[in-house]
């Protein structure tokens, strides 16, 4: 009898662990950030991984991208994403009518890369929404302290509030985003399991959100059974 191979994400918070059959390891690599892999499967297509934890498939990945252009307003033109480097949420935005501009922000250049080759479809674009996509290299408070555009949506695509991460949670940060937004413009934050992750990362980002005057504050939570607990959420709201 074969020994299945199978990828195990372990959460220390559960005590839970979520694993993956697959079929091939294709890469692992160290960023100055963060370790990188990337696994073939059957069912999920090549999977990344970010220091141990699920980021993204080729296939049954619709959840969290659908979420997330759902909650992006109608009449939205320009749109900044911090993190997101693997382009899978700006791909589908690109092709939404009456986007122009799309700014992603990614601290680790290997994330791209590896996202180029592994998960080749996300960069699919044609000239035209290629043209209106813009990668920028750097750590999204260091843009955000420096930004003087305006955007009508801010999508925070990161990973948990670990490492690098860990300022893109913060109050100081933040309060950057909103004045980089207009009246009735939108954020969009990834934040956790509302399971698991409430007393951690939801309530105290719905606090920091409140103090900052956002209004429309709400938690959006939905199916991600690659991720821990299989339920993930984002937290968005308007600047007032």
């Amino acid at each position: 009898m074969s020994i299945k191979k199978i990828y195990y994400e372990h959460d220390a918070v559960t005590h839970t662990s979520v694993g993956i059959e697959y079929e091939k390891y294709l890469h692992q690599s160290q960023s100055k950030y963060q370790k990188i892999e990337v696994i073939k499967t059957k069912l999920y297509g090549n999977a990344l991984y970010l220091d141990g934890c699920f980021m993204l498939s080729e296939k049954n990945q619709e959840y969290y991208h659908n979420e997330c252009l759902n909650l992006v307003s109608k009449g939205t033109k320009n749109i900044l994403i911090i993190g997101g480097g693997d382009f899978a949420i700006a791909a589908k935005l690109i092709k939404r009518k009456g986007i122009k501009n799309i700014t992603i922000v990614e601290i680790d250049p290997i994330v791209v890369k590896i996202s180029k080759k592994y998960f080749s479809n996300n960069f699919k674009q044609n000239k035209n929404e290629m043209k209106r996509i813009k990668l920028v290299q750097q750590d999204g408070m260091s843009f955000i302290k420096n930004n003087s555009n305006m955007f009508d949506c801010i999508i925070i695509d990161s990973t948990d509030p670990i490492g690098a991460a860990k300022v893109l949670f913060s109050k100081h940060f933040l309060s950057r985003c909103y004045k980089s937004l207009p009246n009735n413009g939108t954020i969009i934050q990834q934040s956790g399991s509302p399971i698991k992750d409430m007393k951690k990362i939801i309530r105290p980002l719905v606090k920091r959100y409140s103090e900052l005057k956002f209004k429309d504050i709400q938690l959006s939570s939905f199916p991600m059974p690659l991720y821990p607990t299989g339920t993930w959420s984002f937290i968005s709201a308007k600047r007032a």
